[in-house]
């Protein structure tokens, strides 16, 4: 081989090692595109992130009051059956003592009944 077909070769190498080197620098591009956008996305998330963060403190927030308030009715609805309870057995002593009351009632006025009889006998 001569020392021109050698350059030639030569040149032949160096050319195609410099098209590859510029299809690689566009891919390198295109990659740092990539990340660049890749990072822009990232940085979005983040943000949705910490607003979802804030959003769910709040709604903790509001589970908490929520929370609170049921306890509160809780503790109404237990006094209010307490009541109920107690003014059914008001209720069912004041019952017994009307029946009791009627049950006298009737007694004395049998006994009135006999003496105005035996009055008139």
């Amino acid at each position: 081989m001569t020392e021109k077909e050698r350059l030639s070769q030569l040149e032949e190498i160096v050319s195609e090692i410099l098209k590859k080197q510029d299809r690689i620098a566009e891919e390198v591009a295109h990659l740092s595109l990539k990340v660049a956008s890749n990072s822009i996305d990232i940085a979005s998330l983040k943000v949705a992130v910490a607003s979802l963060e804030t959003k769910v403190d709040r709604l903790e927030i509001k589970v908490d009051k929520l929370e609170t308030k049921v306890d509160r009715l809780e503790t109404k609805v237990d006094r209010l059956e307490t009541k109920v309870d107690n003014q059914g057995l008001m209720f069912a002593e004041f019952r017994h003592d009307v029946t009791a009351g009627q049950a006298e009632l009737q007694k004395g006025m049998n006994l009135l009944l006999q003496l105005i009889r035996g009055q008139q006998s």
